[in-house]
């Protein structure tokens, strides 16, 4: 809801929430320096990932169906553009390059949110670690989903 704020340690609380950005391409990525973490060719993607050309014009696909990263997580690129708890600031702003930082504060509808990933409606060079998007928290679209995170203690 508008004017929600996060506990000043939610990255250490115990539970589930939204992966924080980094976390999320540290989870993608698995290991991998590569544009996918299968590599960089284009020719293996459909056997990792639902996208436009794999689809077929269909909306989201069954999760598991295609395969997993080294982690051994489905769909980490395709399928579905994926909610991160981070604000969609640029990662260069006023001069001053952002890092990873707590995304403290009043949350509000009117500050986008990122989304990672790809879905099964873009185009290759968009489905890869690196694809960044974002979207009012409050927007709803058929290609759009998330993935919690866990905190252990």
């Amino acid at each position: 809801a508008e004017g929600m704020t996060l506990y000043p340690d939610y990255l250490r609380r115990t539970g589930y929430r939204l992966p924080a950005e980094a976390e999320w391409e540290y989870a993608c990525r698995a290991g991998a320096t590569t544009a996918r973490y299968f590599g960089e060719t284009d020719s293996l993607l459909g056997e990792y990932a639902w996208y436009s050309k794999t689809s077929q014009d269909r909306w989201m696909l069954p999760v598991g169906s295609l395969k997993p990263n080294d982690s051994g997580l489905f769909d980490m690129q395709g399928n579905v553009l994926e909610w991160c708890q981070d604000r969609g600031l640029l990662y260069r702003q006023d001069r001053e390059w952002m890092g990873d930082k707590k995304q403290l504060g009043k949350l509000s509808n009117s500050q986008s949110r990122v989304l990672r990933g790809g879905s099964f409606d873009v185009n290759a060079p968009y489905v890869r670690s690196a694809n960044r998007n974002n979207l009012q928290p409050d927007t709803r679209s058929s290609n759009v989903g998330f993935r919690v995170a866990r905190t252990y203690s």
